[in-house]
């Protein structure tokens, strides 16, 4: 029978071949992470010796792995059931890439469920809205940067580029997500007013340029255009049903869930592209109905004429001011 020890020594080593999937890579990695020797890292893997105390700090931060999972700490005055990772954008590690596929993955799995259902509360383009138009997602890894990039070096909007493997994803995220029977947006009023002046702001200091600001204002119209199809139809291309709502109470940030009967996922937007994400029933189960009771303090707009009608006509006075 293995002592706590061995089970957490088990375990770790478990969870680090899970950030690393592919056979091989592992032992490399912590020979470069670590600086030590390849013997002295296989029999670490191994369990013939310990990782010091320095060496499961070190990799934990690397790897983003919650120790407190691990040994099952439970504390009153904090949930382990929520996680927070910001992706560095320009530079996405293997583990960025790998948290990215498996949330494809459970898209995926959850898109054979009957019971599936996503949910958007958001003051800003949820990713469903910001990835089919390039142009506004560059603008959001600007808004980014410039918030977590070095002051010295910010990159103006004409020097960013979504990546080739960030465009797989993208694409992957759309074709998945309208797998899902049921989605439903509440949209923050504002959501539209808070980016244009995010964009007025960003061209008032020179990242972005008249030519650009156009750009964006004629992606901004495409966008208005899309969701207002999507409203009258009330569903996907595939068939898929989507609903969408306008708050009648002011969002403070976005909120999402992804359920079925046997999966849950919810996520709490933070720092522009960046979630505080819980696997949980429980947590998801909250949101689901908080964000279900504001439903009912919002206006559908979906298969409606006049309030339909009334929101775009107050979006479309906005952008013309762009």
């Amino acid at each position: 029978m293995k002592n706590v020890e061995e089970e957490f020594h088990v375990q770790f080593v478990a969870t680090i071949r899970e950030k690393l999937p592919e056979r091989g890579r592992v032992a490399n990695a912590l020979i470069d992470l670590l600086c030590v020797e390849k013997e002295g890292v296989y029999r670490r893997l191994r369990g013939e010796v310990p990782f010091t105390f320095s060496e499961i700090m070190k990799i934990s931060n690397y790897y983003n792995i919650s120790l407190d999972n691990l040994i099952g700490i439970v504390s009153p005055y904090r949930s382990k059931s929520l996680h927070l990772h910001i992706q560095n954008y320009f530079d996405m590690s293997e583990v960025d890439y790998k948290m990215s596929r498996d949330y494809i993955t459970a898209i995926q799995q959850a898109s054979g469920s009957p019971y599936a259902e996503f949910g958007f509360a958001t003051n800003i383009l949820p990713l469903h809205a910001s990835v089919l138009h390039p142009p506004l997602f560059r603008f959001y890894m600007l808004k980014w940067m410039y918030q977590f990039g070095d002051s010295k070096s910010v990159l103006p909007y004409s020097a960013i580029h979504i990546s080739p493997e960030l465009r797989e994803f993208h694409d992957q995220y759309i074709a998945s997500s309208r797998l899902i029977k049921y989605t439903y947006i509440i949209w923050d009023e504002f959501f539209l007013l808070h980016l244009i002046s995010d964009i007025q702001y960003f061209h008032s200091i020179r990242l972005l340029t008249e030519a650009e600001v156009a750009l964006l204002k004629s992606e901004i119209e495409h966008l208005l255009q899309n969701i207002e199809k999507l409203s009258i139809r009330c569903s996907f291309p595939n068939g898929n049903k989507i609903d969408m709502f306008i708050s009648n109470i002011h969002l403070e940030t976005s909120y999402s869930y992804l359920s079925t009967d046997k999966m849950y996922i919810s996520m709490i937007d933070a720092f522009t592209l960046g979630a505080v994400t819980s696997l949980e029933s429980s947590v998801c189960d909250q949101m689901k109905t908080w964000m279900h009771s504001l439903k009912r303090t919002a206006t559908l707009i979906s298969g409606t004429e006049k309030p339909r009608i009334d929101f775009f006509e107050r979006q479309w006075k906005w952008v013309e001011k762009l």
